[in-house]
């Protein structure tokens, strides 16, 4: 059957025909939601509630229903995981609330994978962009669960500046609800702004202003609610150790990320400073210079300094006695992502050791952490069999992660009908 024959390409090359232009298809999103379910099985397969998912989100939602979506925690507003509480309260029995919570994390995630591929965005070399949200290395802290998908959620409002006009209306609305959605969930939209009116400035239209007024809207609620909590703590106000500082951003977005933990701890610190000093004054020198996507460039360095700003800021880790490299690890999650992403687009350049320094890297960074590429699995808490007293109202206190974690729940009164 000629017909058939003349449809029937061998694997390999219909592989390299996908890698050199790639495309969102099913396979490929299957492929990309089975590699992010191997980072933590754990998340779907024995599901459990992770710190502020019980103790603010669930707690919150049974006190105060849909009113807690407007209640702001830590200084700003959670409107993704209070609408996820909603959503499982009213739909769900309380064994799948878990469930239900790490599902919305993990579509959360796959959507910054998944939308890596989408052409409006004018990106080379995809896969390696999507490997480099998979693969750039963090701990537990932040994959996989309700409390943290705010972090995946700042990659999804970096792509969207990143993002040409939409076609249609489905487009445009999807535009804002995202924008919506995830610049109330989450302090990011604040230093992300800047990269909104850089979008509209560059292409000035309706299709481009109307995020950028939304965002600015979002920004002013979410720094309302912060200066209003005016949260701070002492470190932020101690004076600033220039030396300390150089070193534990070289350790945490460099050095760590490249060379592995062993390096980051065992190095002379002046040789991390160092090492992190080389690292970023070449990604600065490839992205200013005259060349290919140099705008998409000079967006993600701004997106990555911004990022890192704010989380220096909170954090303040020139004020640490010491560095386990887990400690308020998250802030440094979306730095080392950009990191790769920019390395990512020096794999197409002209020099050769430009080429050569860039896949080295890369590979140092997949293969130096390839050993705990899967997390192990917690304890399991067992929550389906904990959770009866929720069902019926009576106060308990439950074990959640992370270890050490516990939910204490107040019960409610004996009128009330939830």
């Amino acid at each position: 059957m000629p017909g058939l024959a003349s449809t029937t390409i061998p694997l390999r090359p219909r592989l390299a025909a996908w890698w050199r232009e790639p495309r969102l298809n099913g396979w490929a999103l299957a492929s990309l939601a089975g590699l992010l379910f191997l980072r933590r099985p754990d998340a779907l397969l024995t599901p459990q509630l992770w710190a502020e998912d019980g103790s603010v989100f669930l707690l919150g939602q049974d006190a105060k229903g849909f009113a807690a979506l407007f209640e702001p925690y830590m200084g700003y507003l959670h409107t993704l995981p209070r609408l996820t509480a909603w959503a499982a309260h009213a739909l769900l029995d309380a064994a799948w609330w878990p469930a239900f919570y790490n599902a919305v994390a993990f579509a959360v995630w796959l959507g910054v994978l998944a939308r890596l591929f989408s052409s409006r965005l004018d990106l080379p070399h995809r896969p390696w962009l999507a490997a480099g949200v998979l693969l750039a290395v963090q701990t537990p802290e932040i994959l996989l669960n309700l409390t943290n998908a705010q972090w995946a959620g700042a990659l999804l409002l970096l792509q969207q500046s990143l993002l040409a006009r939409p076609q249609g209306t489905a487009q445009r609305a999807g535009d804002l609800v995202l924008v919506g959605l995830f610049g109330l969930t989450g302090p990011f939209i604040i230093p992300l702004l800047p990269l909104f009116a850089w979008r509209w400035w560059r292409d000035r239209h309706a299709d481009n202003l109307a995020p950028l007024l939304l965002a600015g809207l979002c920004a002013a609620i979410q720094g309302a609610c912060l200066h209003h909590a005016a949260i701070t703590f002492e470190h932020q106000h101690a004076p600033l150790d220039t030396a300390a500082a150089v070193v534990a951003l070289a350790r945490r977005l460099v050095v760590w990320p490249l060379l592995g933990p062993t390096a980051a701890r065992d190095l002379p610190a002046i040789i991390q400073a160092g090492f992190g000093a080389a690292a970023f004054g070449f990604l600065v020198w490839r992205t200013v210079r005259a060349s290919a996507h140099r705008s998409t460039r000079l967006v993600l360095l701004g997106a990555g300094v911004l990022l890192m700003s704010a989380g220096f800021i909170r954090m303040r880790p020139d004020t640490w006695t010491g560095d386990d490299l887990a400690f308020s690890d998250r802030y440094f999650f979306h730095a080392r992502v950009i990191l790769l992403w920019l390395l990512a687009f020096e794999l197409d350049a002209v020099g050769r050791t430009t080429v050569l320094i860039s896949r080295l890297a890369l590979i140092a960074a997949f293969f130096t952490h390839l050993p705990v590429y899967r997390f192990p699995a917690p304890p399991d808490f067992r929550w389906r069999e904990r959770c009866e007293p929720i069902r019926r109202g009576a106060a308990a206190d439950i074990p959640i992660l992370p270890a050490g974690w516990t939910l204490h729940y107040p019960g409610r009164p004996a009128s009330d009908p939830r």
